[in-house]
């Protein structure tokens, strides 16, 4: 169990007494969001990186396997969640600083480090900042940045920004010049406060830029105190040059399961989710396709014995997503402490019905050429607008025990014909 739960089950514990409440369920959150986070077992990065500094500039080149690929590099040592730029020449990603919190950063494709966005940065909370995405016009970075004062804020990775607890969506001009906080979710800010811990996560954006979607845990509840968890919308709109959400409102709740989390916009009407709407376990999940007028449902893949999360899209609409479906090791169910649990992942692609489902990374391969020699997952995910490249999250197992524990790096891959 993680340092995480066992605060939270304690501070759990309190509140049921002081409402009379006898559940311990709910509050605690096993490191809810999985695909991003990880945090419990991370190694973090030994130094911080300045603008200009160049971080493993695509010296790590990897023969892929799959001949969907010509190659895969290895840009930064250090790094989770890239995600393009809209003109596709650069990427956001964040990565844990030898002081223990996220921070992010612009990096070219070349891996050389252009930017920090948040990294010592006045006007953004010095705490964890991270998982952050362009908009569609490029002239915004949004973020999810964990608030400075709350319950809980000395735990190790509680603030996370692949979880999003305690933490609020905030944004910054792609050059520069300031920031704006865009939510305003509830913060518990002490173990006496009568409120639920709630969290944001996982931005996106629709094409034209106008609605900005987000996950919310908003409740208590789930299979090893994961929470409930559910999809958010709203208008994004920039007036004298600063950027606010307007018409604020619920876009999908699982009504059987309790977990759904937005990976992105196949086109206006259609939204792919992961999640077990299904009523799957949370580490059984799939993904689905949320028909927004409708609310119709739809499933693309179903193995709820199988965790599969961190989709992305690529522009002619075929899905990469990550899967341990092909792991020597299965995930136990009844361990709460999934993150630090040995698995296998790799990324697979589909078509946007769920057909030609193929796998096309092959880390945890031993005959393939980018085997890594150990275990390794697969997370977060983005393709470039012109289709070209696959920029990815790679987990490095360097435990060779029970307990994962791994190192987080930033992947770009190229595909021999863009997915366009």
């Amino acid at each position: 169990m993680s340092r995480v739960t066992r605060f939270l089950i304690a501070a759990s514990a309190l509140n049921a007494k002081t409402r009379g409440d006898i559940t311990m369920r709910g509050i605690t959150i096993t490191w809810g969001i999985g695909v991003l986070v990880l945090a419990a077992c991370v190694t973090p990065a030994a130094q911080r990186s300045r603008p200009g500094d160049s971080v493993r500039r695509a010296t790590e080149r990897m023969e892929p396997k799959s001949p969907m690929f010509s190659e895969i590099r290895v840009l930064h040592e250090s790094g989770a969640r890239p995600r393009f730029s809209p003109d596709g020449t650069r990427f956001v990603f964040d990565r844990q600083n030898s002081d223990k919190l996220y921070d992010v950063y612009v990096s070219d494709l070349s891996g050389r480090i252009l930017r920090s966005v948040t990294d010592g940065q006045s006007g953004v909370p010095q705490r964890n900042n991270g998982n952050a995405r362009y908009d569609p016009s490029g002239r915004f970075i949004v973020f999810v940045s964990e608030e400075p004062e709350h319950f809980g804020r000395n735990i190790p990775g509680i603030g996370d920004p692949g979880i999003g607890l305690m933490s609020n969506f905030r944004a910054t001009p792609a050059d520069g010049g300031g920031f704006w906080t865009l939510t305003d979710t509830p913060i518990k800010k002490n173990i006496l406060h009568q409120m639920k811990v709630m969290a944001v996560v996982n931005p996106v954006f629709s094409s034209d830029g106008r609605t900005f979607v987000w996950t919310e845990r908003y409740d208590n509840g789930g299979n090893n105190n994961w929470g409930r968890w559910r999809i958010r919308a709203a208008d994004f709109a920039v007036s004298n040059g600063r950027p606010s959400l307007g018409n604020d409102r619920i876009l999908y709740t699982p009504a059987k399961g309790d977990y759904a989390t937005a990976m992105g916009f196949l086109d206006p009407g259609r939204l792919l989710f992961a999640g077990n709407p299904d009523g799957q376990h949370e580490y059984g999940m799939d993904q689905y396709i949320l028909e927004i007028g409708s609310k119709r449902v739809r499933r693309l893949t179903s193995t709820p014995e199988v965790w599969e999360e961190g989709s992305c899209i690529a522009p002619n609409g075929r899905i990469v997503y990550m899967t341990n479906i092909a792991s020597r090791r299965k995930i136990d169910f009844d361990d709460g402490d999934w993150a630090r649990q040995p698995t296998e992942r790799d990324y697979y692609i589909m078509d946007a019905d769920g057909d030609n489902q193929e796998r096309i990374t092959f880390f945890n391969d031993p005959e393939a050429s980018e085997y890594l020699g150990g275990r390794a997952i697969v997370a977060a995910c983005d393709i470039s607008p012109d289709g070209r490249y696959l920029a990815g999250t790679l987990g490095v197992d360097t435990s060779k025990g029970a307990r994962a524990e791994l190192v987080l790096k930033v992947i770009v891959a190229e595909f021999r014909t863009p997915q366009r």
